[in-house]
């Protein structure tokens, strides 16, 4: 049984991939995804673009629907290390404002991947 606590933190870490995959869902950003992943030689930017997203929402379901959420979380973990690899390089960066960003959303999301874990443990 989950204490009020675990359903908060679960439904919060939820709610922010929701917000944030329809947020990435307009036309301009889906474009913008793209076309960073291709000038950062990504394979495949349209179709991982794509999983990325079904991966998000997915996951997003399964813990929702409280069917196999272990597998929701799970798919959670491999977009935000897929992500996070792709789009926050921030060795790279040149521009030292765009570096400092984009360590600090590394960052963002290395706590955020600790959340996960903590929740994939819950629900074992």
């Amino acid at each position: 049984m989950m204490s009020w606590l675990d359903i908060a933190g679960m439904q919060l870490i939820v709610g922010f991939f929701l917000i944030a995959g329809v947020s990435n869902l307009t036309k301009a950003r889906i474009a913008d995804h793209i076309g960073r992943m291709r000038t950062l030689d990504t394979p495949f930017p349209a179709a991982l673009f794509w999983l990325g997203i079904a991966l998000q929402f997915g996951g997003c379901a399964l813990i929702e629907l409280d069917w196999h959420p272990a597998v929701g979380v799970g798919c959670l973990i491999v977009f935000t290390v897929g992500a996070t690899a792709i789009f926050h390089r921030f060795w790279q960066k040149g521009d030292p404002v765009q570096r400092n960003f984009s360590r600090l959303t590394l960052l963002g999301n290395t706590g955020i991947l600790g959340g996960l874990l903590l929740l994939l443990e819950r629900l074992r």
